[in-house]
């Protein structure tokens, strides 16, 4: 089982302290020196902590109204690819909602060009209201947006030339040229918080991986195999081989003594020993890669955690 860190580009982020851009690619970096497998950005501009709600993370009642926010996504992608060598590195997730689909795949192309075939794509139909709203994007509908942006998407990433009179989105013989030097693109990583039954069939018409997102909630290997199920049931509905479809399970990792920063999780913690030992469990599941929300995320965090990805590698 491969093993990711999300290198966490909010404000506040580094406890409680705010990195610069050029600290998440020195994070990524570090995480490449120690052995960490991969390494994520997630993809958002601003957010209410009320906008958490729609992830299921309820932050105390005072915090609503404050508001938080990251630095770019792609452009962090686009130094992290030049700054490493080996490490997979991968968006979780990109809003499509954000970018125009066609320019996105030609984003994402580029970026998996830059870093010799080492993209993982993340895609998903965004989370917070507040964001769309401030920064002019349309929040309704967002997962039959999504649906037809999924589509131009993985068309342009194979090498097709694509034309879409969409009911959100029109592409016109678009085509990218020059190709990057995976003839199919990156591969393509879809998920959601909930494994809704919409989600879920447009996971198994396109993704190479299914993604299991814990992160925000119980990181148990009880709750992985509940959402698994589902996706099983799902394949034999939709006629997908289940074996064809790999498994990242998003999860939460506290070796700090102090809390996780965000309330009401239920993150594997304990002594080293302990969370070797459950992250064990998730690779004894079969699944192909986990990605980490750590805590803290910080340079010591990091050296510790590449620690623990070692003991795990080796059981």
């Amino acid at each position: 089982m491969k093993i990711g860190v999300v290198l966490l580009s909010w404000n506040g982020a580094m406890s409680g302290e705010t990195p610069t851009s050029r600290d998440v690619v020195q994070m990524a970096t570090l995480c490449e020196e120690s052995g960490i497998d991969s390494v994520w950005i997630t993809d958002h501009f601003h957010f209410d902590y009320a906008d958490f709600e729609e992830v299921g993370v309820h932050f105390p009642e005072e915090l609503h109204g404050t508001m938080g926010g990251a630095w770019e996504c792609w452009s962090l992608l686009s130094a992290i690819a030049q700054a490493t060598e080996s490490i997979e590195i991968g968006s979780l997730i990109t809003s499509t909602s954000f970018r125009n689909p066609a320019l996105l795949a030609r984003m994402a192309d580029t970026v998996d060009d830059l870093s010799d075939g080492r993209l993982i794509l993340g895609l998903g139909a965004g989370d917070f209201p507040t964001e769309h709203q401030s920064f002019g994007y349309p929040f309704e509908r967002r997962v039959s947006r999504f649906e037809e942006a999924l589509d131009i998407i993985s068309r342009l990433l194979k090498g097709e030339t694509v034309s879409n009179e969409g009911e959100f989105y029109r592409v016109r013989d678009a085509t990218l040229i020059p190709k990057s030097m995976r003839p199919n693109g990156p591969p393509l990583l879809v998920g959601s918080v909930y494994g809704r039954p919409r989600m879920t069939r447009l996971t198994l018409k396109y993704a190479d991986y299914w993604n299991c997102f814990l992160a925000f909630g119980e990181s148990t290997v009880e709750r992985y195999r509940e959402s698994w199920a589902r996706v099983l049931r799902a394949c034999k509905q939709h006629g997908r081989d289940p074996n064809s479809l790999k498994r990242n399970v998003s999860l939460s990792v506290n070796i700090d003594t102090a809390p996780f920063p965000v309330p009401g999780l239920k993150p594997i913690s304990g002594s080293s020993d302990q969370v070797v030992d459950q992250l064990v469990q998730f690779a004894a599941e079969g699944i192909e890669h986990c990605t980490i929300v750590l805590n803290p995320f910080t340079k010591g965090g990091v050296e510790a955690f590449a620690k623990i990805a070692e003991q795990v590698r080796s059981k």
